[in-house]
């Protein structure tokens, strides 16, 4: 962890373009600093849905049961330590424990807790639980279906600032810095308009993620090339640390990838740069260093996947070009999906 001193944390403040990103830096920078869990709490809170469902929770008092031993479920667990949740419902694998609370099966659930509140966690499966527990007699507004409101963050995710709409250009040149099914990518399409020309540059080194990717986007007709690398700062061959919800570049890692930069790739004028890539964000942003100051591209950035990146992001892209104002936006009801737009 490289550190700063304190003028640069003041200055990456005052960069801050309005009063809820300042809150957000405040508390990440907080949670970087002490690991204390109520700082991101307090992030979770800027979303409305997530300040509803954090009160509801505090103020029910009735049993909180998990539904999802995933990593959702046990981020859950992990961030609200403010909150007794008495177990953990899983399809698959239940009989073990995760931080002393058993993970049980349906049937126990509907012995124990049928009166009860239960968080559907689970991202991919939230309809078919929502509806296996209706069917087994739960009351649906004793029901959080949180996996629902994770899909509806997920689209709002790197468009829904206002600002981005100004000065939007009739040829929007999108980097979509790991790519991984394509989702972001046609989301970026629907924000852009339909407007003609452009295109989208696609990154994603995992051979499974690009072909999901290909297969989304060309079913929707989108005009894209596939960049079939890892983003870093210069051209190379890397480990692949590969896992079901997220792979990340690491001396452990099982596949050997491609990776390059976007200088070095793209020669045309990047408007839109989009980075989720998993820790990498630091060498890739390196990377990109020519693009930046010479188009000064909006940038949105995963600013989480390390406690640094809260402010060496921010430093560093403004170190490159010190035009950018920036801004900050949170889309979990964990430590994960803070966006840093940098306009």
């Amino acid at each position: 962890m490289r550190e700063l001193p304190t003028n640069v944390i003041k200055k990456i403040y005052d960069l801050m373009g309005d009063d809820l990103s300042k809150y957000i830096f405040e508390n990440r920078l907080m949670y970087s600093l002490t690991e204390d869990k109520k700082f991101i709490r307090n992030v979770v809170c800027t979303i409305e849905k997530g300040n509803e469902i954090y009160k509801f929770l505090k103020l029910n008092p009735k049993r909180k049961i998990i539904f999802g031993a995933g990593s959702v479920g046990k981020r859950l667990v992990r961030i609200y330590d403010d909150i007794t949740f008495d177990c953990l419902v899983d399809n698959h694998c239940s009989g073990s424990t995760y931080m002393g609370l058993p993970i049980i099966n349906i049937e126990e659930l509907k012995e124990k807790y049928k009166e009860d509140v239960v968080i559907i966690s689970a991202k991919r499966y939230h309809e078919e639980i929502m509806q296996q527990l209706l069917e087994e007699g739960f009351k649906k507004e004793a029901i959080i279906n949180l996996g629902m409101e994770y899909e509806k963050l997920s689209h709002l995710q790197y468009f829904d600032l206002p600002q981005l709409r100004e000065n939007q250009f009739n040829e929007e040149i999108f980097v979509d810095g790991g790519c991984y099914d394509g989702n972001t990518s046609l989301d970026f399409e629907r924000w852009n308009l339909g407007n003609v020309g452009g295109g989208i540059y696609a990154w994603e080194p995992e051979p499974s993620n690009q072909e999901k990717c290909r297969v989304l986007l060309e079913k929707n007709n989108i005009n894209y090339e596939m960049i079939p690398k890892g983003l870093w700062n210069d051209t190379g061959v890397l480990k692949l640390k590969t896992d079901k919800d997220s792979s990340a570049i690491s001396i452990e890692g099982d596949l050997s990838i491609e990776v390059g930069s976007i200088d070095q790739m793209i020669s045309k004028p990047v408007t839109f740069i989009k980075m989720d890539i998993e820790g990498a964000e630091y060498q890739a942003i390196l990377g990109a260093q020519k693009t930046i100051k010479k188009h000064t591209p909006r940038l949105a950035i995963c600013v989480y996947h390390k406690l640094e990146d809260i402010w060496e992001l921010p430093w560093l892209i403004h170190t490159i070009n010190p035009k950018y104002r920036f801004y900050l936006r949170h889309y979990s009801f964990g430590d994960v999906e803070t966006v840093l737009y940098a306009l």
